[in-house]
Order: structure tokens, then C-alpha cells, then sequence
């Protein structure tokens, strides 16, 4: 399993509503809705991605064999998302590969 951590990085919790708005997601790459536990969840790719909303930052699970490129860029876009739909800045923390 990838697991990624989303983290702010000009302050401490980003500010949106819960639970996770739509722009938790990746722009340019394929994927649907699924449901299932997590804040968030969708499938790229035929894995099934889950994304909590945890101390410190949005933990992205990707819970099956998935290319770690296209992994990398599915977590990219969805911080771009947030960035875009916050106005707050975050950087990207691999937790497991």
C-alpha cells in the first residue's frame, strides 16, 4: 500500500468543511467515485484510493498494486485542489511505498 500525508505548511489544519469537498481529487487523471470508509474515496485505475482527514494533514491510501508514478501524480493534483480551494499552501510526505 502508498500512503501519502497532505500537510499545511503556513499553519496548522487546512480550512474546508467537513466532509471533504469535491476537490479531493486528481484533475488529469481518470477516476470515479467509490464508496467505502475514509472522508473521501475514489478508484484511479482500479485501485481504490481513501483519503482521511487526520492530525496532521490528509492521509491518501491507495489500497492496491497502483504504478508509484501515477500515485505520485494522483497526490500532486489533489494537492494542487486544495491549494486552489483553500489558499493555503501544503506539501506532499510519503508515509509508505
Amino acid at each position: 500500500m502508498i500512503e501519502y500525508l497532505i500537510r499545511r505548511t503556513d499553519g496548522e489544519w487546512f480550512d474546508y468543511p467537513l466532509p471533504l469537498p469535491e476537490f479531493c481529487h486528481p484533475t488529469t487523471v481518470e477516476w470515479k467515485v467509490v464508496e467505502g470508509w475514509g472522508n473521501a474515496r475514489f478508484a484511479v485505475a482500479g485501485v481504490e484510493v481513501s483519503v482521511s482527514d487526520e492530525d496532521p494533514g490528509l492521509q491518501v491510501s491507495f489500497e492496491g498494486d497502483i504504478d508509484p508514478n501515477l500515485a505520485g501524480k494522483v497526490v500532486n493534483e489533489m494537492l494542487d485542489n486544495v491549494e486552489q480551494a483553500t489558499g493555503q499552501k501544503g506539501r506532499i510526505v510519503q508515509i509508505s511505498w
